[in-house]
């Protein structure tokens, strides 16, 4: 759609932010063309200060206007995710030798909702959401494992084959009480946990 056909006014487009770390988007491509190592200096979000990380750049994933590098970690041997905009330098590792496994970008994200793909088949969730927000997720899924395996006149019960990470959660959270979990009781208690620590800071 060219923007510039309409008047300003009466339709509103959502501005992209800067995206940062953009810098370093061609130079991963073009190492991931050519098979090669690259070595970042990297801060994690969990970090104060940055470190080296060997990595075999296998796919660029954009999500939510921020790109990530996925990625063979060297040093750990497994796959990893790395946010463009928490690389402080980047270069190729001169010497090292490229390794590409049998990497299925289709397989690694299958049950995951974002950008996190743990190991392992997870769970089967049963989520509860009252009629008037279940319309939002029947028309916009939020995962392609997304069925409703209930409905009635108050709620309907969707179930997800996702692993339940932070993402997840929080979109359940977004819900409100509108939204309940209803399995497995594992995630069902971890969820009650965290809303009982949220109403200790109000």
């Amino acid at each position: 759609m060219d923007q510039s056909k309409y008047k300003q006014g009466f339709i509103h487009f959502k501005g992209s932010p800067e995206i940062k770390g953009i810098q370093y988007f061609d130079p991963i491509v073009r190492a991931i063309e050519n098979r090669e190592v690259l070595r970042l200096y990297y801060l994690p979000f969990y970090e104060d200060k940055p470190y080296f990380n060997d990595v075999h750049p296998y796919l660029l994933k954009e999500h939510q206007s921020r790109w990530y590098l996925v990625g063979l970690n060297a040093f750990k041997g497994k796959i990893r995710t790395y946010a463009l905009d928490r690389i402080r330098d980047l270069q190729v590792a001169e010497g090292a030798e490229y390794s590409l496994p049998a990497f299925d970008t289709e397989a690694y994200f299958k049950y995951a909702i974002g950008i996190i793909a743990p190991e392992g088949l997870p769970p089967l969730i049963k989520l509860s959401v009252q009629l008037t927000q279940a319309q939002y997720l029947i028309t916009r899924p939020w995962h392609a494992s997304q069925n409703i395996v209930e409905e009635n006149e108050e709620e309907v019960v969707f179930s997800f084959r996702v692993h339940p990470t932070y993402e997840f959660r929080s979109l359940v959270l977004s819900l409100g009480k509108d939204g309940t979990i209803l399995e497995p009781a594992s995630l069902r208690k971890e969820m009650k946990q965290e809303l009982e620590q949220m109403l200790k800071q109000y």
